[in-house]
Parts: structure tokens; sequence; C-alpha cells
């Protein structure tokens, strides 16, 4: 018997070896899609680039394609979505705070960490380009939580607050309705921040510190919340006025007035 039990142990530690402990662990999801319009597609977390090849042998790398978003779909950390041209997608997570994409959008979860017993949450989330909500829960008052939207050109740390961004490659509208946001470059190299409270907004661009907060108008925040919610026709007479930089940023990502059949993805 003791031989045997011998044997086990070393079978185990055998197998501990050749399977590691991250393994083991299941991988737990962090929110699920609460709406879908048009088309959005995802790219799981952890995916990286298929080949099959013998030692020795180049072979070409073939990418792990995108798949269709499903509804009530969970989601995980390090997940990537898409939105087409005329689509939009609304993820609630464990937290119950919220992140929607309007048409030719792309987010990534980059880390999502939530603990219901702590009220702690530290998220991360990348919007690539295109238009976005955020809804932040305030409950989470933990010292050590905080909600962070990362783009190309901003970094903007949320809590309790709901808002806006336009993104694009060189530019990034910060448009905020409710609570307080602290807004930055990406580069931390770029020394000054702002604080942007209810109805204020920021540009942010490549290499230079946020603008002075200015006020949101009402006409402004419809228009991005027409855009990031899918709205058919005009839900509201007043628009922004001309020269407004809530439209510049619009117009300059967003085809609004161009009829298509066809809804395809982002290929970026």
């Amino acid at each position: 018997m003791t031989k045997l039990f011998g044997k086990g142990l070393a079978l185990l530690a055998v197998t501990f070896l050749i399977f590691p402990a991250s393994a083991w662990a299941e991988k737990k999801p962090v929110g699920k899609i609460i709406a879908i319009i048009g088309s959005a597609e995802y790219l799981p977390g952890g995916a990286e680039p298929v080949a099959d090849a013998q030692p020795g042998e180049a072979v070409p790398v073939s990418l792990t394609p995108w798949q269709k978003v499903q509804p009530k779909q969970v989601v995980y950390a390090s997940d990537e979505f898409r939105t087409g041209r005329k689509s939009r997608l609304r993820i609630l997570f464990e937290d119950s705070s919220l992140m929607a994409l309007g048409p030719n959008s792309k987010m990534t979860i980059s880390s999502y960490l939530f603990d219901s017993k702590e009220k702690l949450r530290q998220g991360v989330i990348s919007i690539g380009h295109g238009i976005s909500m955020y809804i932040v829960n305030k409950e989470q008052k933990h010292p050590k939580s905080h909600f962070k939207i990362l783009s190309p050109t901003a970094n903007v740390a949320a809590r309790g607050t709901q808002g806006y961004l336009s993104v694009s490659k060189l530019k990034t509208l910060v448009a905020n309705q409710a609570g307080v946001v602290r807004t930055l470059n990406a580069d931390p190299t770029v020394i000054g921040d702002v604080m942007v409270g209810a109805m204020m907004k920021t540009i942010v661009e490549e290499g230079k510190p946020p603008t002075e907060p200015e006020a949101l108008m009402g006409p402004e925040r419809n228009l991005i919340q027409q855009m990031v919610m899918g709205w058919v026709g005009s839900r509201y007479r007043e628009k922004p006025r001309q020269g407004s930089i809530v439209t510049e940023a619009i117009e300059e990502e967003y085809d609004q007035f161009e009829e298509d059949s066809s809804d395809p993805c982002t290929s970026g």
C-alpha cells in the first residue's frame, strides 16, 4: 500500500510538472453581452497565431479568425471587440459598470479584476478607435479600485461617472456627462492633466496635454448618445452648432449620412 501511495504521489508530481498551475485555474467571466445591433465580432482573449509545422519546417502563420458575437455571450479579460459601420454593442461587467461601442469601433478588455466581497474593481479598457460610452459603478469603494480607459492619445481615470469618447489615432474627445474623470495624455512624458466634471469636454491630441475643459452642450451630448446607442431617426430637434469640437470629432470618424447595404466590421 505504501509503495502504491508513493507511486501515486510521484505521478501527481509529474502531472503538475507537465501541466502548470495556471492550466488548472478556471478562467472566470468578467461580464456579458447585453445588446447587439448590426454586425459585431470578437477575438477571444489570449488568441495567438496558429500554424502547423514539422521540426525545421517554416510555414505561413495564420491568425486566429474573428468570431461573431452572440447575444448574452460571456466576456473574458483580454477579449477584443469590433463593430461594423452601422453597428452597436453593449457589455455589462460583473461590477455593474458598462461599456457601449458605437459604429466602426474597436475595444479590448485589457484587464479586469472584480471582488464583490472586498468591493474591489480594477478595470483597464483600451479603445483602439471609434466612439464609446462608459458608465462606471461607484460602489467599488476599495482604496485600490480603479477604472481606466486608454486610447492611442488619452488616459482616462473614471469612477462613479458616465460619459463618452470619440477616438482616432491622433486625437481623443472626452465628453463627460456625470461625475468627474481625470484625463491626461497616454504618453507619460507629456506633462499635464485635467479634471473633467459633469457636462464638460476636453480634447487630447498626440504629444499634447488635454485642453482646458469646456462646457458640453446638450445637443452635443445628444448627438454622441444617438451615435452610440443607435436610435433610429432624429430623437432630438436641436442640433449641435457648427464648429463644435464634438461635431468635428464625429465627422472625422463617421460618414453619418452615407447609405450602405453592407455592414462590414473594421479590419484594423
